[in-house]
This record gives C-alpha cells, sequence and structure tokens, in this order.
C-alpha cells in the first residue's frame, strides 16, 4: 500500500468517528489532526473528491470587507468579475487572493456515520487557509481534474505563480541519430524524471509540449531545485538510458491566467510568456532566472545554505516583450567550474541576446 492509499484509508476512518467535525474542514487544521503533511493531504483530498467521500469547495472572500460573498463548486463555476453585496464592491477575482478551499463529507459518507454534518470549530478561523491557487500546485489534481477548469469565456487571474519551463538541447539530432522509436522513449523517461523533481520540490507538471515540459510552483527557489535536480537525474542516469539528455530551463515568477484551452486546466498569459523567452536563452545544465525568482532565492539564503551561484546576469531582449529583461544563469553551487560548452558559447550567446 503506497504512502497516498494509507492517507486516504486514515481519512476515511476519521470522517465515520461520530461528533468529529467533517464540514468546511480547512486542510491545514485537517492535516495537524491527521498527522499528515498538509500536500500529501491535498493529494490525497482529490482521489477522495473523484471517489465520493468529500466534497470541495471554492469559497470566495472579498478583498475589500473580507466578507464570503459566496462560493463555487467547480472552477467552471466561477467568473472573473464578483460583486460583494455586503460592501457592494467589485473586484477580479485572483485564485491566490480571494479563494480558500475547504472539504466536507458527502452525504453517503454521513449516512453510514449516522449523524449529520459537524461543522470545523469556531477557535479554528485562526487557522491558515488553502488557497484555490495551492489545490492547482497539486499532481493529484492535474491528474484527476485538469477538466476541472474555467468557462470557455471565462479568466481567473492569479497574482503571483511561479512558471517553470524546460527543454531538451539538441532533441532533433537525438531523433535523427537514434530513430523515432528510440528517442520517443528516452524523452518519455526524462518526462518521469521531470515529474518526481517537480513533484518532490512542491511544483505541479501543467502539461508537456513536444519536448518541453511547463511545471508550475509557488516559489522561485522550489522551481530552481526542481529543474537542478532534473538535471543531476539525467546525468546520473545517462549510462542506463544510453546518453545523456541534457536539460535547459528557465524560470520566471508573476501574474498570469487560470484559463480552459483544448478542453483543460491551463496557466496563460505574462508570467509563462517571459518563463518561455527565459528558457530559451539557457545552454542546458543550467538554469536561467529573472529578477524575481533571483529574489525568491536570496530570501531563501537567510536561512538555507545556497544550493546555486550566478555565473553570469544580463539584459536580454526577449521576443514579444517590449523592455529588456534582466537575466540570470545559474548552476549548482557545488560545481567547481562552469561546464566547458558556457565558457565556448557564452561570449557569442551573451552578445546575441544583450
Amino acid at each position: 500500500m503506497n504512502a497516498q492509499q494509507k492517507i486516504i484509508d486514515r481519512l476515511r476512518e476519521y470522517l465515520l468517528v461520530p461528533g468529529e467535525p467533517d464540514a468546511r474542514l480547512k486542510p491545514k487544521w485537517l492535516a495537524r489532526r491527521l498527522d499528515v503533511p498538509e500536500r500529501q493531504l491535498l493529494g490525497a483530498l482529490a482521489h477522495c473528491v473523484r471517489d465520493g467521500l468529500v466534497e470541495m469547495h471554492w469559497e470566495v472572500y472579498c478583498p475589500v470587507c473580507g466578507r464570503s460573498p459566496g462560493e463555487f463548486g467547480t472552477l467552471k463555476e466561477a467568473h472573473s468579475k464578483v460583486e460583494c453585496t455586503a460592501c457592494e464592491s467589485c473586484f477580479d477575482l485572483h485564485l491566490d487572493r480571494d479563494v480558500r478551499v475547504t472539504f466536507s463529507a458527502t452525504e453517503s459518507i454521513r449516512r453510514l456515520r449516522g449523524s449529520g454534518g459537524v461543522p470545523q470549530a469556531l477557535e479554528g478561523d485562526s487557522e491558515a487557509q488553502t488557497r484555490g491557487l495551492d489545490l492547482l500546485l497539486i499532481p493529484s489534481f492535474w491528474e484527476l481534474f485538469s477538466g476541472e477548469a474555467p468557462a470557455d469565456d471565462e479568466s481567473l487571474h492569479i497574482g503571483r505563480v511561479t512558471i517553470l519551463f524546460t527543454d531538451l538541447r539538441g532533441s532533433t539530432a537525438m531523433y535523427q541519430e537514434r530513430g523515432d522509436p528510440r528517442a520517443y522513449h528516452m524523452v518519455r523517461e526524462h518526462f518521469a524524471i521531470l515529474g518526481r523533481c517537480i513533484d518532490r520540490n512542491h511544483g505541479s507538471l501543467v502539461k508537456t509540449i513536444g519536448d518541453a515540459v511547463m511545471a508550475s510552483f509557488a516559489s522561485g527557489a522550489e522551481a530552481v531545485r526542481a529543474a537542478h535536480d532534473a538535471q543531476a537525474e539525467l546525468h546520473a542516469q545517462a549510462q542506463s538510458m544510453g546518453a545523456e539528455l541534457v536539460l535547459k530551463a528557465g524560470v520566471h515568477s508573476g501574474a498570469c491566467l487560470a484559463v480552459r484551452l483544448n478542453d483543460r486546466l491551463d496557466f496563460f498569459g505574462g508570467a509563462v510568456n517571459t518563463a518561455a523567452r527565459v528558457q530559451g536563452l539557457s545552454l542546458g545544465n543550467d538554469v536561467v532566472v529573472t529578477d524575481t525568482v533571483l529574489a525568491d532565492i536570496e530570501a531563501e539564503r537567510i536561512e538555507n545554505k545556497p544550493r546555486v551561484r550566478v555565473i553570469e546576469s544580463f539584459n536580454a531582449q526577449l521576443r514579444g516583450i517590449n523592455a529588456p529583461v534582466r537575466v540570470h544563469r545559474l548552476i549548482e553551487v557545488e560545481a567547481e567550474t562552469a561546464p566547458q560548452h558556457y565558457l565556448r558559447r557564452l561570449a557569442c550567446q551573451t552578445e546575441a541576446i544583450s
């Protein structure tokens, strides 16, 4: 039995205990009650929603008065513009600012328990909230509810999210040299490695595009760690895979929209475009980041030993973006010297993009 199934079983046992709170449960409170990590609990809760053990509430709170003008059951029911009847204000709905997620036992579970719903105690109101965006950073949510997306004519704001883009260096040549079946198998293996590294660093794989991957994180430092972990694992597994796949990576943090694209949930907008363009500056086995991501890393240095170092900073003119963007090329701090292909290509690369 895997760890997630154990949490699902513990959650089911909890929900069947008479008298225990089982309505409007805050995930952080419930994680402490069950003594499990919140991120793992959220993954288990996604499975429990699918299996009919719990239902999910997307609760909206007004950024002006703090009261709740309502909720929605699915992202398809959400509206980008919300009117608060309490203070008569109108605001753009932000998934990371205005939406909190709670869970309740379903009616079928309550019938098994033999009692009605018991809301979480009021003293739990001081509990830190799980934002709507937090749920979108859980891999199980994307796996089970990728179709859980805003309506075609709606888009929901996200004030700040970190986007990681990766791609393989020289993949066209790899297909030509190894043939499509073998190259495709190697690309699939690299997707699996990336998925594990993204999940381990608290991110979520949003989609693959050819050989590229797009992932989302709450923190720029986590995204950079995920990229470096994947690069290290690809290097370590080069012999078993038959070749070393060189991973390019770019990271940016900023605002974007949650939208429906190709009948599934996706991210769209400035942060996504910038991250994709920044990835194009990567030479492989490095991670290129913007100022916002570097600030996350610097903030983390206060409490943790730094894992990365900046080997180059420059202003880049990115396609589709008017003003130059300040970017920084990072490698893991354990590396004694920059890889040789950096030294051969940095001069011409910098001249071309600065």
